[in-house]
């Protein structure tokens, strides 16, 4: 079985740099998304403002596929913006797809189905919802399992969404969490997967100057480091959703250093995990 992960965007959801700013931290990224791709099948986790550049990067995987299908299913993990406004490029005035599964929360699908332009994408059947609840959602060869998280839920609740191969757990994307001891399960979870996706959104409380960080809350990537270091071992746990102010970002940073050093990887868009090459979950 041909499986990989596909980083398509590492940033936080306004990419870096953002708008109104020339530079960001490191590389350019565009924001927060993967791809699931299994001998053909597309499974998209989250729908970044950046879809329609962030598609080429998958392309050559693909082969022949129908223009009005591009992707298998379309996972949203939260209704904050980096996470679902690609949803646009699946309308009438853009790809005009036909009857791609929407795999989200009922609270996600609600916020969708009870606003324009969303609602329009539902109704005019280029998305059909497809509620996720306790029971995973097969899609080809992976099977999909939400996995609730604390998040700031001004429009919905937040998931994270855990990619299962053969009756077991294997991927982890978890893009958004306030903190890390508000979910009890947190370690329990990692530990379960061989490829975990976290949220490193901040390395620290003042790097947004004229902004309040207690009302956008994120852990810290040091917090993070500490938590998890000691799970580096027998799987690989990748740094993601990084805001454009973050010095992670930077490879020469002190801070990408410490992660580096503690086992950690930093993701960059275009990314690629094999499934086969990721390691063994040491438990």
């Amino acid at each position: 079985m041909a499986l990989r992960l596909v980083v398509l965007g590492s940033g936080q959801d306004g990419g870096s740099p953002q708008l109104g700013n020339t530079e960001g931290a490191g590389p350019p990224r565009t924001a927060s998304s993967v791809a699931v791709v299994s001998d053909g099948t597309v499974v998209l986790l989250d729908a970044s403002p950046d879809i329609r550049t962030q598609f080429a990067t998958i392309a050559p995987w693909l082969g022949a596929r129908e223009p009005r299908r591009p992707f298998d299913a379309v996972c949203v993990t939260h209704a904050h913006m980096g996470h679902y406004a690609g949803l646009l490029h699946l309308g009438r005035e853009a790809a005009a797809t036909t009857r791609i599964p929407l795999v989200a929360p009922s609270s996600v699908l609600s916020f969708l189905e009870s606003n324009e332009p969303w609602r329009s994408l539902l109704t005019e059947g280029h998305l059909v919802a497809l509620p996720i609840g306790a029971e995973p959602v097969g899609i080809g060869d992976v099977s999909i399992s939400a996995i609730p998280v604390p998040h700031r839920a001004e429009f919905s609740a937040a998931v994270a969404y855990s990619i299962g191969v053969g009756g077991r757990p294997w991927a982890l994307y978890l893009p958004d969490i306030d903190a890390w001891d508000r979910w009890e399960q947190a370690e329990r979870t990692v530990a379960a997967h061989r490829v975990c996706l976290l949220d490193a959104t901040f390395g620290s409380t003042d790097e947004v100057p004229g902004r309040d960080i207690a009302a956008i809350p994120h852990p810290l990537v040091p917090d993070t480091i500490e938590r998890f270091g000691h799970l580096t071992r027998g799987r690989r746990i990748i740094l993601t959703h990084i805001n454009h102010t973050n010095t992670l970002a930077d490879p020469s940073s002190n801070l990408a250093m410490a992660a580096r050093s503690a086992g950690f990887e930093v993701a960059t868009d275009g990314m690629v995990v094999d499934f086969h090459e990721a390691p063994e979950a040491a438990g």
